[in-house]
């Protein structure tokens, strides 16, 4: 049995809906075969999910900040960005964190990892580098996804904004820039004919992938919960 993680059907969706210019055939097709190893934006959202899950392993201490090695890449907070995040956590104390789910669909088995689970409700965490958009998550098929996968009723989206960020000026040094968290959070509920809504999708990727000749290339997934390749 082939598995599929939510992150490339979204991929998929926002292909086939034509979401942005970045959002081509080719970017899904790296999603599944494993091309695309991260970026600028990844490397800085994967340091502040670091700190959120309380996962201090290989920071470097620095005068008024840390050092995060990502992939190897090293990536720079200022204090006051890490405690952002840090209470960000401690406003949910008795979250659970990183919770990964599967459930057959459709001949295939999804799969996705929760941010934050706290209480009934699902948190997703995202960094962000430019003005924030509605639409780019109430659109989104993660949420409905990750409901159906837990179980749950409510997701929401806490947005991050690193006020002012330009890639080719501050790279992966992010000091002495804003975190800005959007307010309020973006709130996504289940409603009638999600489950359809989520099979049409997942039936859509895979007649495409097989006629693009990359349904092959998805790992295979065995009781356990590992992925064969």
């Amino acid at each position: 049995m082939k598995l599929i993680r939510v992150t490339q059907l979204e991929k998929f969706r926002r292909y086939i809906t034509e979401h942005s210019d970045y959002d081509t055939e080719q970017s899904v097709i790296d999603g599944i075969t494993g091309a695309f190893k991260g970026n600028e934006y990844t490397f800085i959202g994967t340091a502040f999910h670091r700190i959120v899950e309380g996962d201090y392993s290989g920071i470097e201490k620095i005068d008024n900040g840390r050092i995060f090695n990502i992939d190897g890449n090293k990536v720079f907070y200022d204090l006051a960005q890490c405690n952002t995040a840090v209470n960000y956590a401690k406003s949910m104390p008795n979250a659970f964190h990183e919770l990964r789910e599967y459930q057959e669909m459709q001949g295939v088995m999804i799969t996705g990892c929760a941010d934050i689970i706290n209480g009934f409700t699902i948190r997703d965490i995202k960094t962000k580098y430019s003005p924030i958009k509605d639409t780019d998550y109430t659109d989104s098929c993660q949420w409905h996804f990750y409901l159906d996968l837990f179980g749950a009723d409510t997701f929401m989206f806490d947005l991050f904004e690193f006020v002012g960020y330009k890639k080719d000026k501050h790279g992966l040094d992010v000091r002495g820039l804003e975190i800005r968290p959007y307010s309020p959070p973006i709130v996504c509920y289940r409603y009638a004919g999600m489950e359809q809504d989520n099979n049409y999708l997942i039936r859509e990727f895979i007649e495409w992938a097989k006629f693009r000749n990359v349904f092959d290339k998805l790992p295979d997934y065995n009781i356990n919960g590992n992925e064969l390749h």
